[in-house]
């Protein structure tokens, strides 16, 4: 019985170091283009910069948005070194639209 108490508590701690959740942009991102709602559009190259923004996406607490209405503010696009992108909204907040999510995220509010 003790063994099943040990087995069953290490499967249990084993469990809840998985990620909950899958990352939402993976890949190595080298640009990251933000359209302001206000006309200006702002490209970060900087590669510390883009990590953050990829952190703060992937590791968000994140909702699914069928019910959910939002006036779209910035378009943000992130791109890798092979030509691919993914397209996101970003909010003044920090927060994001990503793949049918709204990302509780905390981006800086780059289009200031």
């Amino acid at each position: 019985m003790n063994k099943l108490i040990l087995i069953g508590s290490c499967l249990i701690l084993l469990s809840a170091c998985k990620p909950l959740s899958e990352p939402l942009i993976e890949g190595e991102m080298i640009k990251l283009s933000i359209q302001c709602t206000n006309g200006k559009t702002v490209v970060i190259d900087n590669q510390v910069t883009i990590d953050k923004v990829l952190i703060d996406i992937n590791s968000s607490m994140r909702e699914g948005t069928e019910e959910m209405e939002f006036d779209l503010e910035h378009q943000a696009t992130l791109e890798s070194n092979d030509g691919e992108t993914v397209t996101f909204n970003l909010f003044d907040g920090g927060k994001t639209l990503v793949s049918g999510y709204y990302v509780h995220s905390n981006i800086e509010d780059y289009c200031k």
